[in-house]
């Protein structure tokens, strides 16, 4: 014997108050506006704004600021040391995401100087560097270590230390950014220079032979000229210290004089002698005026 249940009673949808109805479309009508607005403001920040993270300025964008660094650079370091402008490096592999390649630029300026003052120096560039650049030195408890940081601007970073005594060496890095433009050659007009062809000369007299020049690297000044660096390198070293072999121009400063280093400034013209492994190195620089 069976017996049919009874039949599920299911409860009768009630209309919804009007007064909830008009809450619920005000609502979605707040979402939607707030939704525009944030689009909005992101397409106006977009093309206005100035960027926020590195990602967001090329390589291209970001060159300029690393040629007027290093002219500042120099002007703070004054007239005392012998000055080099290092080779560009170009990193053309870092990553900007997972999936995203992007480039690098890197550079650098040498200081030599007197053992003794070389802390000293980069005190001096971090003081007499623009406001903008907010640079600070840190010098360890035990006088063995001294760094110097600052911020060229655009994310661009300066960086440096005493790398040896007497020899401080400051480095600035735009990052890893997109861009493919070729940015380690010289690109501003570069106008005559007395110093043209004086590393061929001078390993001539030292009797350096085959000499290779390598490529010309530059920095803008403040006041619109242009710093530059020629350096050649020959087979051979001199057979006493190249100090005794070459002329000193009047006014010449000395800071390094050994049969494997000769390092003088004379007015805007530093030049730099490097004895090593049977080869010679000669640097040539014109720098930034006061």
């Amino acid at each position: 014997m069976t017996t049919d249940a009874p039949a599920p009673v299911w409860p009768v949808p009630q209309p919804e108050p009007p007064a909830d109805r008009r809450r619920r479309r005000v609502g979605y009508a707040v979402v939607a506006g707030w939704a525009v607005l944030l689009l909005g403001a992101a397409a106006f920040s977009a093309l206005r704004d100035e960027p926020t993270v590195r990602e967001q300025r090329s390589l291209s964008q970001a060159r300029p600021i690393v040629d007027r660094a290093l002219g500042d650079l120099m002007v703070a370091a004054g007239p005392e040391p012998v000055v080099e402008l290092g080779q560009r490096r170009l990193d053309d592999d870092c990553r900007l995401t997972v999936l995203r390649r992007g480039e690098a630029l890197t550079a650098s300026v040498t200081f030599r100087t007197p053992e003794a003052d070389a802390p000293a120096l980069l005190d001096r560039i971090a003081q007499r560097l623009p406001g903008g650049y907010r640079a600070g030195v840190w010098h360890s408890a035990d006088g063995a270590e001294h760094t110097l940081h600052a911020d060229a601007g655009e994310f661009v970073a300066v960086s440096g230390d005493v790398t040896q005594p007497g020899l401080v060496r400051l480095t600035v890095r735009t990052g890893c950014r997109p861009d493919g433009e070729e940015v380690t050659r010289a690109v501003l007009p570069l106008p005559p220079d007395p110093a043209d062809g004086e590393p061929g000369r001078v390993l001539a007299v030292l009797g350096a032979t085959e000499p290779t020049l390598a490529d010309l690297t530059f920095a803008r000044c403040p006041n619109g000229d242009v710093a530059r660096t020629d350096q050649a390198t020959g087979q051979g070293a001199p057979a006493e210290s190249p100090g005794a072999l070459l002329p000193r121009p009047a006014g010449t400063v000395v800071v390094a004089d050994t049969p494997e280093l000769y390092a003088y400034r004379a007015g805007r013209l530093s030049v730099v002698v490097e004895a090593v492994d049977g080869r010679t190195r000669v640097a040539v620089t014109t720098h930034c005026s006061g």
